[in-house]
């Protein structure tokens, strides 16, 4: 399955490190994409094996307030830890399989 989503760039960066439970290294790109119709703000995720992860890391400020538009290939429900509270909170992670950029697309033909 997979679904997409249009909406424009709020926050992008990698996240690089170790998780302090487990342990375990992460690598990822993380994007929140604003859906301009419904006014919600989505949380992506994009794995560092994925093609496109080292351009979307290398542009990161750049996609800040730009149209986008995302393929998500999967999504999966879990839970958000607060770093504050340490309370966990319900969450779904969506997991982005392709990012165009519709600007960029129209303005390069």
């Amino acid at each position: 399955m997979a679904f997409e989503l249009t909406g424009t760039v709020k926050y992008a960066r990698r996240m690089n490190g170790t998780a302090k439970g487990s342990g375990k290294a992460y690598d990822f790109f993380s994007l929140i994409v604003l859906d301009t119709d419904e006014g919600e703000r989505i949380p992506l995720q994009m794995s560092a094996d994925n093609p496109q992860f080292e351009d979307l890391c290398k542009r990161d400020q750049t996609m800040l307030d730009q149209p986008i538009k995302v393929v998500i290939r999967r999504c999966l429900p879990g839970t958000k830890k607060d770093k504050d509270s340490g309370k966990e909170t319900p969450t779904v992670r969506f997991f982005i399989k392709k990012v165009l950029f519709p600007a960029a697309q129209t303005a390069a033909r």
